[in-house]
């Protein structure tokens, strides 16, 4: 296993990026390898049923091939290990895939299927519970692939393929997945649950080949003859057999003959192994290896009966003269009536002769259907009411109370207790007000659950027989009535009651035996109801009738019944008083002597089915004594018999468990025989055997496999409604063998139908049971209660409207309501309360005040006021006068919120002060507290914070005093709504000590949800303080909570923050802090399918590693971001991430070519495709800096063409500007002077006309430097330098800050007038004026040397400077983002080209 687990793990690896298997911190992928740790080698098996699948290939005429089959049989006895047999040629590995679809639709919901996904991905990183989940399902949990929709599994024996078959084709394996996976709030729309659906697939063949290799493994199995033995027989110690003879067979050793054993027959001897076929039916292996014996003789012909079972009537074709007295005789023609059933399986029935009215057992061969008709279509191989009493069986302890349950479950004290009013968002949702828990120190769940197995009671206080029978005509009667009279009570079976009428002188005779009591009792020559109790497995009415006797004293009496019984020849005392004494025995384990008293009772002559429960009794026991003893030769004469009467009579009342010794005899010949509808007939009666005496272990694989064949009996038949529904049987016995998962889901496939509200109440009770072992917070009072009780509930309260019990059905309206509220379903919670306002009204006013007041209550949180107040307006007029204060007060608080929502401050001002004044009256601290609080909350609405501290410190002091109450959600509210107060008035020492007593007052109570709350509060306090260290500690701690709450939003979201304050601390070990928790964010968004969020936290790693120095894992996660972001259908959110992934390069003060892959190869051709034109235009021009700063001129010039092109099409005029200068800079660098100063000019008569700000001539001023410099130096045209520099003074005039850039233009055009173009004025005129600009700047450049030594140096340095970067400078001192694309404010400049040329002719 440890190879192929390996080899799917490199397999994994090769699909995931370096980046992600580096954000899982290097580890390998989801596998559970220490899964068989949970597995021993040997464990109890769980007996179970399987989906009936032929191994064999069969041929066109239905006959198995054996050549087909043998090849694969062969493939598999090559080896010695199931590894080694399965491993050359398929995987051990089973590949289960669950798919979520909608009943409403044809394809899968591809929305549910991704939510059931990211489920799985959440609870996958709690490896146990997954692995927990397929242990109890009997399967061994490989790996886990949330992306492939899969698990891999595996199995190791027989049994486990056995039982995850079974729960596979019950049902159970889809229904465990739906109850794991979907999340809390799935369960609260009842509608969207019943349209949708998982089903889970698996290669069922595999698994069948898979099943045959273990089988191989084991050595010993049971198998049918492929052919019969005469045609291969080449040595004499061969076992003769026949073809479908079912065999033993053992591995011997040799490769050809291994040893086997008939079942029909019990003979040894050696067999070719290429003749047998394995059963492919694992119940088959486990019963028959469990229960080993033969199966007594070969089966039964079907005769001329189509039907496996009929009733009704039939024709003798023989004349038939019996021997046995209880055998019917028979003349051809006669007609018999069938009594009970006619099963096609055995060689007898039980009939009535219609003409002379005798009734006897008739040989099935001498009759022919007359008016014979199969049973109803619902029932198939049982009757009515068997079904109903198999369906009333309950294995669990004593059944809860409706009342005691709901109470447990949803007690609230709404209508005693005033509620806390909620200022903002910021504050509880509602306090959940639950009873005080005592601290114990934590447990893990499975300690709690052993815990609790541990100190269960028994479930088995009583037998649960009664619910078994039914009433029925003439000799079986309700064993619910056994020993009781009419009217329920017990019947008493004393001597002195049972014969008071016998005058006492008269049992003192010569002859006692003729005047014993017991002899006239037991000689009654026909069956009465008081003797029922004679045949039940208590003994009842030997303990009844002889009380105060020892057993060796009873069976001395009833032998001196039995002498004076044969003395008198009354043989219905004899007959009786032998089967009494054979019970006796048997109970006592002396079975041959038992085994002689039966027959002696069984040879008594008498009108035998005159007493028809004493018949089966006799017949029954003898026969299970006969098996016991391996009476070979005797068992013929009673199997047959024994059979009919315990199989084709409904409603058998079972005396002992020693007639499972015949229900094994049987089952082995169904089995045999092929025949299913016998052998769902024998299961039902072992099943209802094995749970009348509290054998759930025993009971529950026969209850399984009764449950594959119903469903596929009634799949073979085409019916629409199976004849059994024992999901809730099966809830019961998983709930009783500690199976929660299976509990749950058997529960939950249960239909429902025709169940009572006490068995609906029961329904709620094992679903709350099997949650909490599953998650122990869901004790009462400790967490929520599952989302899930709201399916059970709904089906409760629609028995309770067809009942028409108006108090359950407002009980369970409060209930769901309660559950609503608890997960946020508000708008579910309001229409039940509004149910239960209407159903409690027709009850009483006091039943109805709870639920109008939850009503009121859910308003004011679904922000209706109105509708609260109209709700509770006439409550307070109609408690006026009563004597009920508390009632008063809450309504008189909860109008008080009402009317606060609605800005009624003054009128909610009163209320709460009637409602503080009662609560004063009545010395209910609580309330009194509670009104403060509410007080103080309504002061700081109005931004009296004085006034409001002034409430609540009055109310904290009332809190303290009542600490031993569960009030820590509102004292923790008070005190933050304290720490407002002070707040508002700047008093941050105070707010902190509030905010954080409040914290300790939830650490104290272990309130997580509270904890939460004031943590986030505490670490938003800090922050703003730029207290990051403090703020840190406290969403570290926001991270722990919401790990304990299972929330990975949340957590997620605080890791998120947590890594940016860790960030921004700016020191290398703060970085390496914050991205640890990036890493745990990407995970969980990971897990969480949160495809954007995933994608920004892979940048925002790349980000952090870029900041580390370590380049290549940044080049890595940028990737692994982009990577996400094109698996969205979001082009644009893709075009942002491709950009920043580039940015973190571009923008960066290193390795800035590690950009340009991201802009060219990735960005820009995905930008093209989408027809983005901003964003091109700005890849474009980053493109052209980049590679400019590269000094990659000529590919620069390239992009900044494109760039030029592309301008025009984004409709800024701005970005054509911007385009061609940084154009016309690429040309200066390519010393293409002529072709720069073209496109510089291109750009001038793009730029604004108007100049806004004295800054803004700054550009001017240096482009037209740029191009003065260009033309004197590069061209050599000094007119045309003059004028540019002319140009480029007109803007300087402009800027009267930037005299270092006028003293330059005026040194400029000093020089030109000096050298190039001689004028001595304008030299000297252009040399005085910048001597004076000198003076000036030598007294401000000493202030100024430190601060800004080098402002005219950057104009300086113009000529040496890509001009790119200059204009970058220019357009952030304008306020212009140029560069990017992005317009902003017009640019005006003050003198137009037409100005500035006038200017350079005065001049």
């Amino acid at each position: 296993m440890r190879n192929e687990v390996t080899g799917g793990t490199s397999q994994q690896d090769a699909d995931i990026s370096p980046a992600e298997l580096d954000a899982l911190w290097r580890e390998p992928p989801y596998t559970l390898t220490g899964a068989n740790e949970h597995f021993p080698g040997n464990y109890i098996l769980t007996p179970g049923a399987e989906r009936e699948e032929e191994l064999g290939v069969e041929s066109d005429d239905g006959e198995v091939e054996p050549d087909s089959y043998w090849k694969r049989k062969k493939r598999f006895a090559r080896e010695s290990t199931v590894s080694l047999a399965v491993g050359e040629r398929f995987s051990s590995d089973v590949v289960l895939v669950f798919r979520g679809r909608r009943r409403s639709g044809i394809i899968p919901d591809s929305e549910l299927q991704e939510a059931l996904r990211t489920r799985l991905r959440v609870v996958e990183s709690n490896s146990q519970d997954v692995i927990q989940l397929f242990k109890d399902l009997s399967a061994r949990l490989l790996s886990v692939h949330a992306e492939k929709d899969s698990f891999v599994i595996t199995f190791k024996t027989v049994e486990e393929i056995w039982k995850f078959s079974t729960y596979l084709a019950l049902g159970y394996v889809a229904r465990c997945l739906e109850n794991f996976l979907c999340d809390q709030s799935f369960w609260l729309d009842i509608e969207l649950l019943k349209d949708l659906e998982i089903t889970v697939t698996v290669d069922e063949e595999h698994l069948a080949t898979l099943y045959l290799g273990l089988l191989l493994q084991e050595g010993l199995f049971f198998a049918k003859a492929l052919v019969n033995s005469g045609d291969h027989s080449d040595e004499e110690d061969e076992l003769c057999f026949s073809c479908n003879d079912l065999l033993m067979v053992k591995d011997t050793g040799q490769e050809s003959n291994w040893e086997g054993t008939l079942l029909s027959t019990g003979q040894h001897g050696l067999v070719p192994v290429n003749t047998m076929q394995p059963l492919p039916y694992p119940f088959y292996q486990w019963f028959l290896r469990k229960y080993p014996g033969c199966a007594g003789g070969s089966p039964s012909e079907p005769g001329g009966f189509e039907n496996p079972i009929v009733t009704g009537s039939c024709e003798a074709i023989v004349d038939h003269y019996p021997e046995a007295h209880d055998e019917l005789q028979l003349s051809r023609g006669d007609v018999v009536e069938i009594r009970g059933l006619l099963l096609r399986g055995l060689v007898l029935f039980i009939g009535t002769h219609s003409s002379t009215g005798h009734t006897g057992f008739v040989h099935k061969d001498h009759v022919k259907p007359l008016n014979a008709a199969p049973l109803d279509e619902q029932l198939v191989f049982l009757t009515k009411e068997e079904r109903t009493s198999l369906s009333q069986v309950n294995p669990c302890s004593p059944e809860t109370r409706d009342n005691d349950l709901l109470k447990r479950l949803f007690s609230s004290d709404i209508s005693t207790v005033y509620r806390l009013d909620r200022l903002d968002e910021s504050d509880f949702t509602y306090i959940r007000n639950q009873p005080k828990q005592e601290h114990k120190p934590p447990v893990s769940a499975r300690q709690s659950i052993l815990s609790e197995k541990s100190d269960a009671t028994p479930p088995h206080h009583s037998s649960p027989r009664p619910s078994l029978s039914s009433p029925c005509p003439n000799f079986f009667a309700s064993q619910n009535a056994l020993g009781r009279g009419g009217d329920g009570e017990l019947l008493s079976f004393g001597l002195d009651d049972t014969f008071g009428d016998i005058e006492e002188g008269s049992w003192e005779v010569e002859e006692p035996e003729v005047f014993d009591p017991t002899l006239t009792l037991l000689n009654t020559p026909h069956f009465q109801e008081d003797f029922l109790p004679m045949y039940d497995m208590h003994h009842s009415f030997l303990w009844q009738t002889f009380a105060g006797r020892s057993e060796d004293e009873l069976l001395g009496h009833l032998e001196n019944v039995r002498e004076g019984a044969k003395k008198m020849a009354m043989a219905w005392a004899h007959r009786r008083a032998c089967f009494l004494l054979g019970r006796l025995c048997a109970k006592k384990l002396k079975y041959s002597q038992a085994r002689v008293y039966y027959e002696e009772a069984l040879g008594v002559s008498v009108d035998a089915f005159s007493d028809l429960p004493l018949l089966i009794a006799l017949y029954t026991n003898l026969t299970s004594v006969y098996l016991k003893q391996k009476m070979a030769d005797k068992l013929p004469s009673t199997l047959e018999k024994a059979c009919a009467l315990l199989l084709c009579l409904p409603s058998h009342n079972f005396t002992s468990l020693d007639e499972f010794e015949l229900l094994k005899l049987v089952l082995r010949r169904s089995i045999v025989a092929g025949d299913k509808h016998l052998e769902a007939r024998i299961c039902f009666l072992t099943a209802s055997l094995f749970l009348l005496f509290s054998k759930t272990e025993d009971a529950l694989p026969f209850v399984e496999r009764l449950q594959f064949l119903t469903v596929s009996l009634s799949s073979e038949a085409d019916r629409s409604i199976a004849p059994l529904d024992l999901n809730w049987l099966l809830s019961r016995l998983y709930h009783c063998k500690y199976m929660p998962f299976l509990a749950l889901a058997s529960l939950s496939l249960d239909s429902g139908q025709g169940h009572s509200l006490q068995e609906a109440f029961h329904r709620i009770d094992v679903f709350r049971n099997n949650s909490v072992r599953l998650n122990p917070r869901w004790r009462e009072g400790t967490s929520l209660l599952p989302a899930q009780i709201v399916v059970y509930l709904k089906q409760a309260l629609a028995i309770a409207e067809q009942d028409e019990d108006l108090k359950t059905q407002r009980d369970l309206c409060l209930g769901l309501a309660y559950v609503y509220q608890q997960h946020g379903a508000l708008d579910k919670a309001l229409p039940c309360a509004q149910q239960a306002v209407d159903t409690g009204g027709g009850v009483n006013e006091e039943e109805g005040f709870e639920a109008s007041v939850m009503l009121g209550w859910l308003s004011v949180l679904l922000g209706q006021p109105e509708r609260a107040q109209a709700n509770l307006q006439p409550l307070l007029q109609s408690l006026q006068g009563t004597d009920s204060p508390a009632q008063r007060g809450v309504i008189h608080n909860l109008l008080a919120l009402c009317l606060r929502r609605q800005c009624r401050i003054s009128e909610a001002g009163c209320h709460l002060h009637h409602a503080l004044t009662i609560s004063r009256e009545s010395g209910n601290q609580r309330n009194q507290a509670l009104a403060l609080a509410n007080l103080g909350c309504l002061a700081l609405d109005v931004g009296s914070s004085t006034l409001a501290e002034r409430f609540l410190i009055r109310s904290l002091f009332l809190f303290l005093e009542i600490w031993e109450s569960p009030v820590d959600e509102e004292q923790v509210q008070t005190y933050l709504w304290l720490g407002r107060s002070y707040k508002d008035r700047g008093r941050g020492q105070d707010v902190r000590l509030c905010y954080e007593m409040g914290l300790l007052i939830s650490l104290y109570a272990r309130n997580l949800h509270s904890q939460m709350l004031v943590a986030k509060i505490l670490s938003r306090h800090y922050a703003d303080k730029l207290l990051y260290g403090q703020s840190i500690l406290y969403y570290e701690h926001c991270v722990s909570v919401s790990r304990d709450l299972k929330d990975k939003r949340l957590e997620g979201e605080y890791l998120e923050i947590l890594s940016s304050l860790y960030l921004s601390l700016n020191t290398e070990k703060s970085s390496r802090k914050s991205l640890d928790y990036s890493k745990q964010s990407l995970r969980i968004s990971i897990d969480l399918g949160k495809r954007e969020e995933e994608s920004e936290t892979w940048l925002q790693v790349g980000r952090i590693y870029y900041l580390i120095y370590e380049d290549e894992l940044a080049d890595m996660y940028l990737q692994a971001a982009v990577k996400t972001a094109l698996r969205m259908n979001d082009p644009h959110f893709t075009m942002s991430i491709y950009e920043e992934a580039g940015d973190v390069f571009f923008k960066g003060h290193r390795n800035r070519q590690a950009s340009v892959p991201f802009f060219r190869d990735g960005s820009l051709p995905f930008a093209r495709s989408i027809r983005d034109v901003p964003s091109e235009f700005r890849l474009l021009s980053k493109l052209t800096e980049l590679l400019m700063s590269q000094e990659e001129h000529d590919e620069a010039l390239r992009y900044a063409l494109l760039a030029v092109e592309i301008s025009s099409k984004t409709g800024v005029r701005m970005n054509e500007w911007v385009s061609y200068h940084r154009l016309a800079t690429v040309y200066h660098s390519l010393e293409q002077y002529e072709m720069a100063e073209h496109h510089y000019l291109k750009a001038l008569i793009l730029s604004p006309p108007v100049l806004q700000h004295p800054l803004e001539a700054r550009y001017y001023t240096k482009v037209y430097c740029r191009l003065g410099d260009l033309t004197l130096h590069k061209l050599k045209d000094a007119h045309d330098s003059v004028g540019y520099f002319q140009l480029a003074l007109a803007a300087a005039l402009e800027d009267c800050e930037n005299l270092q850039a006028l003293y330059v233009v005026y040194m400029k055009l000093a020089e030109i007038h000096a050298n190039h173009m001689p004028d001595p004025l304008l030299c000297h005129d252009y040399l005085d004026r910048a001597r004076s600009l000198k003076w000036k700047l030598s007294g401000l450049g000493e202030k100024e040397e430190h601060a800004e030594p080098s402002k005219d140096a950057n104009y300086n340095a113009a000529k040496d400077v890509d001009s790119a970067e200059h204009l970058v400078l220019v357009m952030e001192q304008a306020g212009l983002e140029a560069i990017n694309g992005k317009q902003s404010q017009t640019v005006r400049i003050a003198a137009t080209e037409t100005q500035m040329s006038i200017k350079q002719i005065q001049l």
